[in-house]
């Protein structure tokens, strides 16, 4: 009987981990809801956290849609498509409607370096890096201030 327990709870487990994505020393997960959708979720003690898409099946989508559930403090979000595999340069539309009121702030990472590009536009457009990657950082409020957030965007190949 003990072992039939111990199956399952490792069982469990394993499926629990192979589900969820993420940077374990700030409790960050990626959790699916369904293709090219999840819920991003980390500790509220982080300051800053980081999700990356890289060898991910969201990796693979050209349309995504994340909620980020409780969103506070910072998270990056690391973005990689199939233009990325291909090693061709591409660009994402972000939704900014969504992000106004509850993201105070967005950067662009490049080179280690953060350039605010914050805007009231509907749409935040930015190029892929020589990488071939896009990585974005929303500073969220310090204290808990709304649910979630609704982070979309879609991919498009620049050539």
């Amino acid at each position: 009987m003990a072992y039939l327990s111990l199956f399952v709870i490792a069982l469990l487990a394993s499926f629990t981990h192979a589900r969820t994505l993420g940077d374990s020393s700030c409790g960050s997960h990626l959790d699916k809801l369904d293709t090219c959708s999840a819920t991003i979720s980390f500790s509220g003690e982080c300051y800053s956290s980081k999700i990356d898409l890289k060898d991910t099946e969201y990796a693979k989508c050209t349309t995504n849609a994340f909620f980020w559930s409780y969103p506070v403090n910072n998270m990056t979000l690391v973005i990689e498509t199939k233009f990325t595999q291909q090693r061709q340069p591409y660009s994402i539309n972000l939704d900014n409607t969504q992000l106004k009121g509850a993201i105070l702030h967005v950067y662009r990472v490049f080179n280690n370096q953060e350039t605010e590009i914050t805007t009231q536009d509907k749409v935040l457009v930015q190029r892929s890096d020589s990488n071939y990657q896009v990585i974005l950082k929303f500073q969220a409020p310090t204290q808990l201030s709304r649910y979630g957030v609704q982070i979309d965007y879609k991919s498009t190949s620049l050539f």
